[in-house]
C-alpha cells in the first residue's frame, strides 16, 4: 500500500492506521519516490499494490507541496512494467482510463473524478456547465465516506472474503447504503448534491481484467 503523502492527501492516513502492517508513505523527493519504487519492483508475483493519491488518465503523481501535478511518479510505460502479474487498486482521480492503457497487471480497479477538495471543486466548475454546490465540511464528508468504504472492502479482500473481481459489486452496495442514509436526513437541505457524488464516484469504478 503505497501513499503519496503530500498537504492535499493528509486524509488517506486512515489506511496507516487500518492497515499498518502494509502501508508505505513517500514524499516528493527523490531517494523517497526511488524508494517506493524499489518496493513495487522486489514484489512477489501476483501481489496486491494499493495506491494512494493523485492521478490522471495518464499516469500517478509524485506527491506535489504546490499542487501543480506535473512529475509522474508512474506514467504508462512504468505501470505496465512494475504492475505486471499483479491486482492493482488505484485510489486516484481519473485511475478508471489509466488502467485502460495497462494491460500486463492480472486485475486493476480505477476510480474517476474524485474531487477530495475546494480547490478540485473549483477546477470541475470552472470546467463544466452544470456547477457542483458543497461546502467543505460537504466535501470532507464524502472524502470520509469513501475511505470508510474503501478501507471496509479492502479488509474483506486481504482476508480473502471476496475476489478482486467482486470489489466493484461490494462498493455499490456500500455507497447505495450511505446514499440512501443520506437521502433520508431531512436535515441536510444539500443531501441531493452530496448523494449526487457518491453515485457519481459509484458509476465511475473501473474494473480491469487481462487475459
Amino acid at each position: 500500500m503505497l501513499h503519496a503523502v503530500d498537504n492535499s492527501t493528509l486524509f488517506l492516513k486512515n489506511f496507516e492506521k487500518e492497515f499498518s502492517d502494509y502501508y508505505v508513505s513517500f514524499d516528493s523527493t527523490n531517494d523517497s519516490v526511488l524508494m517506493a519504487k524499489r518496493l513495487l519492483g522486489d514484489l512477489n508475483p501476483k501481489s496486491l499494490i494499493i495506491f494512494l493519491g493523485h492521478g490522471s488518465s495518464y499516469g500517478l503523481y509524485v506527491p506535489d507541496e504546490s499542487h501543480e501535478y506535473e512529475k509522474l511518479f508512474l506514467d504508462v510505460n512504468w505501470g505496465n512494467h512494475f504492475f505486471e502479474d499483479h491486482d492493482v487498486f488505484l485510489l486516484s482521480c481519473r485511475s478508471s482510463e489509466y488502467i485502460e492503457k495497462i494491460f500486463h497487471s492480472n486485475f486493476s480497479l480505477g476510480f474517476g473524478n474524485i474531487i477530495s477538495s475546494n480547490e478540485e471543486l473549483t477546477i470541475h466548475n470552472n470546467k463544466n456547465d452544470i456547477k457542483k454546490k458543497l461546502s467543505i465540511d460537504e466535501i470532507n464528508l464524502f472524502n470520509d465516506i469513501y475511505i470508510k468504504i474503501s478501507i471496509k472492502v479492502v479488509k474483506k479482500l486481504i482476508s480473502n472474503e471476496i475476489c478482486f473481481s467482486s470489489i466493484p459489486r461490494y462498493f455499490k452496495f456500500f455507497i447505495n447504503q450511505e446514499i440512501n442514509a443520506i437521502l433520508l436526513n431531512k436535515n441536510n437541505t444539500n443531501r441531493v448534491e452530496l448523494s449526487r457524488m457518491l453515485f457519481e464516484f459509484r458509476n465511475e469504478i473501473a474494473l480491469r481484467k487481462n487475459v
